[in-house]
């Protein structure tokens, strides 16, 4: 199956537990499983009781040994259904409506989805941008009530953004908008030698010596577009990021905000896909381990 284009031929092809496991085991191993321990690629399958043993280190393990969905109590058929509604909603989905759907309380939807998230962000897509990339700030958290608005405005967080025209997106939660903060995140992102677009904030000016040509419009005077220097593509993933977030999320809270900048880049980066081919590649990042301590804990 290449692509699903509902939720009842969706649920047809992942009809029981084992149709779900042996898709997982393909997504992860490619008919080659892999000792998640010791990585020995010496296992064999003990079908009697559905899992594996190393002949190495001699450890058993399941398909989902070394994944989000390892110590999980939940089937996997109501997994995959919620990284499918996650992952194919252009806005996101709130945990109240993820737990009417999967039949489930809301605290295991909104770990089940924090544990999407997280998944969305590893292994992600990490080649440096290229050519003109347009870079940006912005503030995300509670309704402001009063103050000063826009940049270093009171209760809120900032992100930094950085997008490649016609191509990719990097969106990361930051402690400020200094230059000591913004230029090594470009750098980070960023290839040298690349095109950068941006408004006049001070704390770009040191591009240039970094490297990059930087040309950018002065918003202060109200001058928005100078022949093709604008930063209209970052702005415009802001207003859906920010759409999404007010309107099924309501807020987020600091602590979890990467996880939602992860959300929104992987739906702008996997625009081209196909549901289905959206759903398909998350799979390829799903190694890894969330505890429900971890979200939880204030620390």
């Amino acid at each position: 199956m290449t692509e699903a284009v509902n939720l009842i031929e969706f649920q047809q092809h992942f009809k029981d537990e084992q149709a779900c496991a042996d898709y997982l085991a393909s997504a992860r191993w490619n008919e080659k499983p892999v000792c998640p321990h010791c990585e020995h690629e010496g296992v064999y399958h003990i079908k009697t009781r559905n899992i594996y043993k190393c002949k190495k280190c001699r450890k058993q393990f399941s398909v989902r040994t070394g994944t989000i969905f390892e110590e999980s109590r939940l089937p996997l058929q109501k997994w995959f259904l919620a990284i499918y509604l996650l992952t194919s909603m252009k806005k996101g989905i709130p945990s109240t409506q993820m737990a009417k759907y999967l039949g489930i309380t809301q605290k295991s939807a909104w770990f089940m989805l924090q544990r999407i998230r997280y998944a969305a962000g590893c292994k992600s897509f990490n080649a440096p941008l290229k050519n003109i990339v347009e870079v940006d700030e912005t503030y995300m958290g509670g309704k402001k009530k009063r103050g000063k608005r826009g940049r270093g405005a009171a209760g809120k967080t900032a992100v930094a953004g950085q997008i490649e025209r016609k191509g990719e997106v990097r969106c990361t939660a930051i402690p400020n908008v200094k230059s000591a903060t913004l230029v090594p995140l470009i750098r980070d992102n960023v290839q040298i030698g690349a095109t950068i677009m941006s408004d006049e904030f001070y704390s770009y000016n040191r591009l240039t010596k970094n490297g990059y040509t930087h040309k950018k419009v002065h918003h202060a005077r109200r001058e928005y577009v100078c022949g093709d220097v604008h930063t209209n593509t970052i702005e415009g993933f802001w207003s859906h990021m920010k759409r999404g977030v007010t309107g099924v999320y309501l807020q987020v809270s600091k602590k979890h905000l990467q996880k939602y900048c992860d959300e929104y880049a992987y739906r702008y980066n996997s625009k081209s896909m196909t549901d289905f081919e959206r759903f398909s590649d998350w799979f390829g990042r799903c190694t890894g381990k969330l505890t429900y301590l971890s979200l939880i804990s204030t620390q």
